[in-house]
């Protein structure tokens, strides 16, 4: 349970396991979003996509302009990058 106010941060992951047919693939994310356990890494990639497409768009101001520098992900609004104003508007 996260605390009022506090931002969940969504990091999908496919995770690779085993039964008795052989190889399984899982969509899972942070957020406690996961897909159904599948045959094929595609259709886990699928569900995962399908997750992040359902996530709600980053306002123009909010994205990231350096996402790597500030380990951001594109669904992911930006604390540092928020109402910036760019130098190239100036």
């Amino acid at each position: 349970m996260t605390a009022p106010g506090t931002t969940v941060r969504h990091r999908p992951t496919i995770v690779r396991g085993v039964d008795a047919f052989g190889r399984t693939y899982q969509h899972r994310c942070t957020c406690g979003d996961h897909g159904q356990v599948r045959a094929s890494r595609q259709m886990a990639e699928a569900d995962q996509q399908q997750h992040i497409e359902a996530l709600p768009r980053v306002p123009a101001d909010q994205q990231c302009r350096d996402p790597r520098a500030h380990d951001r992900r594109p669904w992911e609004p930006c604390g540092l990058c928020a109402d910036q104003l760019s130098l190239l508007d100036l």
